[in-house]
């Protein structure tokens, strides 16, 4: 991926950073650290009006400006739509918290969870091998340990479904 800092073009901005030209460019030429696609997603992000598209919303780190040249890492007409991206990218960047065997036993297909400390362990079995279930578990997952991805889920829902979450958790008490 080419950073604007790597532009050949004279009359792209070039961006606020405290390190040299040189310097960066050096790091260009260098082979990437293991957590740098988990660092390149953490964020924290943001969702901003696009400038000049009526509608439009921009997701940028939140210290990313579009007005210095900084490019939005996805536009959506929907803001909610771009609030979703905004809470997945780091949820995706995260390690993968399942693995999914792809060797059939008696129960099924082996889970494997990753727990800490504790390594990676067998969490349950799927009938069929299905891939698409592991990562929508990761997910949800990385999803229930991020509390602000939490609320930011619920803010994109809308008013509607949060007044029924509110419903629904307090009967969820009484019960």
């Amino acid at each position: 991926m080419r950073h604007p800092y790597q532009s050949t073009s004279p009359s792209t901005p070039t961006l606020d950073t405290a390190f040299s030209l040189d310097f960066l460019a050096r790091l260009a030429e260098e082979d990437e650290t293991l957590t740098a696609g988990e660092a390149d997603l953490a964020g924290p992000w943001k969702c901003e009006p696009l400038p000049g598209r009526p509608g439009a919303v921009a997701v940028l780190r939140v210290w990313e400006e579009l007005d210095r040249g900084d490019l939005p890492e996805a536009i959506f007409w929907h803001s909610e739509t771009a609030l979703l991206l905004s809470l997945v990218l780091p949820l995706l960047g995260r390690e993968p918290l399942f693995a999914l065997s792809n060797k059939e036993e008696a129960d099924g297909f082996a889970v494997e969870a990753v727990y800490g400390d504790q390594g990676s362990q067998v969490a349950g079995w799927l009938r069929r091998h299905e891939p698409r279930l592991i990562e929508a578990l990761h997910l949800l997952e990385a999803l229930l340990r991020s509390p602000v991805a939490l609320a930011a889920l619920v803010e994109a829902a809308g008013p509607g479904a949060i007044e029924q979450i509110g419903r629904i958790l307090a009967r969820q008490q009484r019960a």
